[in-house]
């Protein structure tokens, strides 16, 4: 795919195109395409010829079962050389499974960047940074499981959509995570909250996380250690000053709103608070609106003479300004 015929893309998937053919050199439909089930159809088919013919001319058993193939014996680097040969036709075999690899794993994360931006109509006129695209891609190629891949695919449409969102060190980051790390970290960041700059997890109750969420002592201390979090508890201080009379704690798309109310010195809330890599990543998360969380933290200020209740913010003015359709007050 050449980009003087990209006429007709949306703004954002033509963008795609371009940091591709930069971090990549060349573009085909294969970095924007989803297997689709027709695909798989005419996979099995291909596949299942050459595998009968494998079996037939070498008299080994050869299974091709949903993409795996089963065979009298797995080498540990996915290949199955049949004949012996020079140690060069060895070497070469390994090498081209390699970069066989290695090219499916760049245009599976492709793919998925463009199925994440299909939706969008538009992209700022800055671009993602040469170093960092470098990075990606020279990162990407050696990403193979799924769910990590889906990760990365988030990653390149977020840059897009917004260059600087990831730093190069959140890259070098996930680059050495893995998939039970990053599902304990989706698990916390689905309690993250932000409040003056902070971005936090109310642990005021830890007790009640425990029992109904889960959430222990032990995985804030993992993250601490992956650094994507303060390994301390923290405070976040609130009604310091007399003339602060209002915080806002903001989720994703929804807001628990307090007011000072009869508050007359300052409030201490326990957090976990997220780092700067920790930050960067959470806008990776989908994340589901756990009224019953923001209600019990609520129901702490409201303990302590204030006044709160939640919200669904339906517009966003400013880093600070915002409307939004109350949900509920909250009683003590």
């Amino acid at each position: 795919m050449k980009i003087q015929d990209l006429a007709g893309l949306s703004k954002p998937l033509t963008r795609l195109i371009e940091v591709i053919a930069q971090g990549v050199g060349a573009v085909s439909e294969s970095y924007l395409i989803r297997r689709t089930a027709e695909a798989r159809v005419h996979e099995i088919k291909v596949i299942s010829k050459a595998l009968a013919n494998v079996g037939s001319e070498f008299g080994v058993p050869v299974v091709y079962d949903a993409g795996a193939v089963e065979v009298w014996q797995k080498p540990s680097d996915g290949t199955l050389i049949l004949k012996s040969g020079t140690l060069e036709d060895r070497a070469g075999a390994r090498q081209e499974f390699r970069s066989r690899k290695m090219q499916e794993n760049v245009e599976r994360i492709t793919s998925i960047a463009a199925a994440e931006m299909s939706g969008a109509t538009d992209v700022p006129n800055e671009r993602p940074d040469e170093d960092w695209v470098t990075r990606f891609f020279g990162t990407a190629q050696e990403i193979s499981t799924s769910e990590m891949q889906e990760l990365w695919g988030r990653i390149l449409a977020g840059e897009i959509k917004r260059p600087g969102s990831y730093s190069l060190r959140a890259l070098d980051f996930l680059k050495n995570i893995n998939k039970e790390e990053a599902g304990k970290f989706e698990r916390l960041g689905q309690f993250a909250l932000e409040s003056a700059g902070v971005t936090l997890i109310a642990v005021n109750d830890k007790k009640w996380l425990e029992e109904n969420r889960q959430i222990f002592q032990a995985d804030h201390f993992q993250m601490g250690e992956l650094g994507l979090m303060y390994q301390s508890d923290l405070a976040l201080r609130v009604f310091i000053e007399e003339k602060e009379n209002d915080v806002a704690m903001m989720g994703d798309g929804h807001v628990l709103r307090l007011r000072r109310g009869k508050v007359t010195s300052e409030i201490k809330l326990t957090i976990w608070k997220f780092t700067t890599i920790g930050r960067e990543l959470l806008s990776l998360i989908t994340k589901d609106f756990d009224e019953e969380y923001y209600e019990h933290v609520g129901r702490f200020f409201v303990s302590k003479g204030a006044e709160a209740e939640i919200g669904k913010v339906v517009e966003r003015i400013d880093r600070t300004r915002f409307r939004y359709e109350l949900i509920k007050k909250i009683e003590a």
